[in-house]
C-alpha cells in the first residue's frame, strides 16, 4: 500500500503544500548542502534511495543541480506507476 510508504507524507508536502518558490528553496538547499564535499556516490545513493522515492519531479531537479544522471529504470519504476 502507497499509505505504507516512508515517503508519502514527504511527497504530500512537496506536490500539494509547498509553493514553486517554496519547491525551488528546497532544492537550492539540497543542493547546495550537498555540493560541499559529499562525494559523487553518496550523492548519487541520496538522490536515488531518497530524493527521487519522495518525489520524482524532486529527484530530477536535485540530479540536475548535482548534474547526475537519473536511471531510467529508476525513473521508470518510481514515477510510472
Amino acid at each position: 500500500m502507497q499509505e505504507d510508504n516512508d515517503f508519502v507524507q514527504a511527497g504530500n508536502l512537496y506536490r500539494d503544500v509547498m509553493s514553486e518558490t517554496d519547491r525551488q528553496h528546497l532544492i537550492n538547499n539540497i543542493v547546495g548542502h550537498m555540493s560541499q564535499g559529499v562525494e559523487r556516490f553518496i550523492q548519487e545513493r541520496t538522490v536515488n534511495t531518497y530524493w527521487y522515492p519522495v518525489d520524482p519531479d524532486l529527484g530530477a531537479r536535485v540530479a540536475k543541480g548535482l548534474s547526475l544522471e537519473i536511471m531510467s529504470e529508476l525513473a521508470a519504476s518510481v514515477g510510472g506507476e
